[in-house]
């Protein structure tokens, strides 16, 4: 069994950058547990859009990681240009063993 986790970067009481550094140790703890995946969600002027590009979150995250498959959970079609869409990969970013 595969297992993964759902995310969405929720507003806290603390400077943006702590919070992403502390998201990203958080995972590495997931990555070295073996999760399988980590799919982070874009909401926008909400409480829980602390990452409304989701692809710089997770680009910060693949330098930080080894196995787990990272990728977005929801794109808000309406705010991007459909070739740009088109353009990004289908799946999780799958790691290549070294």
């Amino acid at each position: 069994m595969n297992i993964g986790v759902f995310d969405h970067l929720d507003r806290r009481n603390v400077a943006l950058d702590e919070h992403y550094a502390s998201r990203l140790r958080l995972l590495e703890k997931y990555d070295a547990a073996g999760f399988h995946a980590y799919h982070l969600a874009e909401h926008h002027a909400t409480p829980l859009g602390m990452a409304p590009v989701p692809g710089i979150f997770l680009a910060a995250a693949t330098q930080r990681t080894q196995r787990i498959r990272l990728g977005p959970c929801v794109y808000c079609l309406p705010l991007y240009d459909p070739l740009c869409i088109r353009s990004r990969p289908r799946r999780s970013i799958a790691r290549r063993s070294r």
